[in-house]
């Protein structure tokens, strides 16, 4: 599914109203509406519970007095405190102050203070933002981050007032909401932290843009839902055998690095896959065997005394390799400078698809001019910020700061799809839209998560995937694992192999997809559909026509 910036948004929002005819304030009314459904959902077991509403001056604002319209139709006690007079208000936003004063809607101008209830909806500030939110509004977002503290629930209307849309930044007083309704598509600063955290649960409604419109607007960026995800399973024959289902050479494992073999071997065999050999020193072969029980740990030549990988095995590295349809390098692997040697050597007469992380990676640092344009392998690369640095010979900071915008370009550059390790993880090809991985939680920031995902990529590629769709199911599953690992022992406590242990069930999780419900608003004689897109994401769409 796509995901917008602000002036995308924008795009469409005014090729729907100004070239296509679609009323704004047809588009308002069913955003406003799918306000108070969210609302409604919230509530369910407060059925004349109190909502306050507070409402600012753009169409943010007026969203918020359509759905107040609505609560009042569903039977809940509706209070709207407004930032500015409503006689300031203009266009839709006006229109619907009008229509919700003539139903009688309870509304005041702030005065210091806002009154108890059972859900607040923020609908003060809109995609908009630049910087932190001045004066009145921030004291009233500090008073409706109060009341979320005291329980109260927060729905925030397309984002959490005070968030920046597009970087997901917070400068200053900002709703930390429990769900967002968001309209159309969802917001990059939805999906970036601090503004991921603040935006709580989204909620994506179909207020009914042109579909012209949104061919005619560039998909830059983009995240895959479950139904997406679900699709992209390799097909399991009913007669296959091991081979029908893949094998993959994992290289790696170095004195005290053992780990890291286990637990990406692990992985790749749970990933589907029929066989995974782990190429090893011969020194770490009894280890890596006893771990890894079902591996066939294959001894290479290694460095006497620092134990590690060795030039000379790459001849019988090649021979495995030919024998096998995808190959994983790097967990574990050291830096001695004979195995750094050895990797350059190996991936640049590699021709089966590859994944390469970790040390694999460090031995690439510095070769952009010569070893990386030699590689020809279909490839992923999954470096973190600090590996990425030495890659590209760019400070970590402005890794950081780019990362989204300059992703496509930096494939490009390392003739790879790249992955780049985060919160959130980013993939990125060249060719396609960047896809932000909605999956995973900062629990997974522990030793040895990254090997874990490269077992899943690695295995993925040797089921025929692509670089691309291998890179996007492989971080789905890990980071889905990763929230299944942090309902069992909480965040703090994940290790990798809890993410191992839970593979399984982020596999049949995404099996099972797509969840959709049919439910109805029976106070307004509203039906639609709830369709769970993974991670605490929603779309609600129209069952019938209007």
């Amino acid at each position: 599914m796509r995901v917008c910036s602000i002036e995308q948004m924008r795009r469409l929002d005014s090729l729907t109203i100004n070239k296509y005819g679609i009323p704004g304030e047809l588009l308002m009314e069913r955003a406003g509406r799918w306000v108070s459904i969210v609302a409604e959902k919230k509530l369910e077991n407060k059925k004349s519970g109190k909502v306050l509403i507070l409402v600012g001056r753009g169409n943010n604002g007026g969203d918020g007095w359509v759905a107040a319209r609505y609560l009042m139709k569903m039977g809940f006690r509706v209070e709207v405190i407004s930032s500015i007079e409503p006689k300031k208000l203009t266009g839709d936003a006006a229109l619907n102050f009008e229509r919700a004063d003539q139903k009688n809607v309870q509304w005041k101008i702030y005065n210091g203070n806002i009154p108890k209830s059972d859900l607040i909806i923020d609908a003060l500030l809109g995609t908009g933002i630049k910087g932190a939110p001045r004066e009145a509004i921030a004291e009233i977002i500090d008073l409706i981050n109060c009341r979320k503290t005291q329980g109260v629930q927060v729905v925030a209307v397309d984002i959490p007032s005070g968030v920046n849309g597009d970087n997901g930044n917070a400068p200053g007083s900002a709703v930390k909401a429990d769900s967002t309704v968001t309209f159309g598509f969802p917001k990059l600063g939805q999906f970036i932290h601090p503004g991921r955290e603040f935006t709580g649960e989204i909620y994506i409604g179909d207020i009914g843009l042109s579909k012209k419109a949104i061919e005619e607007t560039n998909e830059n960026y983009v995240f895959s839902t479950l139904t997406e995800l679900h699709k992209l399973l390799p097909h399991r024959p009913p007669d296959g055998h091991k081979g029908t289902f893949g094998e993959n050479l994992l290289i790696g494992g170095s004195a005290g690095m053992t780990g890291a073999v286990i637990l990406a071997s692990i992985s790749t065999l749970r990933s589907g896959l029929g066989l995974c050999y782990a190429a090893v020193p011969r020194s770490l072969v009894d280890v890596v065997d006893c771990s890894s029980i079902e591996t066939v740990v294959v001894p290479m030549p290694e460095v006497r005394k620092h134990r590690c990988h060795t030039l000379r095995a790459l001849g019988e590295l090649h021979k495995l390799i030919k024998n096998t349809d995808s190959v994983s390098i790097g967990p574990g692997l050291g830096r001695h400078y004979e195995t750094k040697e050895m990797v350059r050597r190996l991936l640049i007469r590699l021709q089966k698809p590859v994944v390469i992380d970790a040390d694999a990676l460090n031995a690439l640092a510095g070769t952009l001019d010569d070893t990386i344009p030699k590689i020809t392998a279909p490839s992923v690369m999954t470096p973190h910020i600090g590996e990425l640095s030495r890659l590209l010979g760019i400070e970590m900071a402005e890794i950081l700061k780019l990362r989204i915008e300059k992703a496509s370009e930096w494939a490009k550059l390392l003739y790879t799809t790249l992955l780049i390790k985060g919160n959130p993880t980013i993939i990125a090809d060249g060719e396609n839209p960047v896809w932000f991985n909605t999956s995973g939680n900062h629990g997974m920031a522990t030793a040895g998560s990254g090997d874990v995902l490269t077992g899943l990529i690695g295995g993925f590629l040797a089921q025929g995937l692509t670089p691309l769709n291998a890179a996007k199911l492989g971080a789905y599953i890990h980071g889905l694992a990763g929230d299944i690992a942090a309902k069992r022992f909480g965040c703090r406590s994940i290790i990798a192999g809890d993410i191992v242990n839970a593979i399984p069930e982020a596999i049949i999780t995404l099996s099972n997809a797509p969840f959709i419900s049919e439910r109805n608003s029976e106070k307004i004689g509203f039906k639609y559909l709830e369709t769970y897109r993974g991670s605490n994401i929603f779309s609600l769409s129209l069952l019938e026509n209007e």
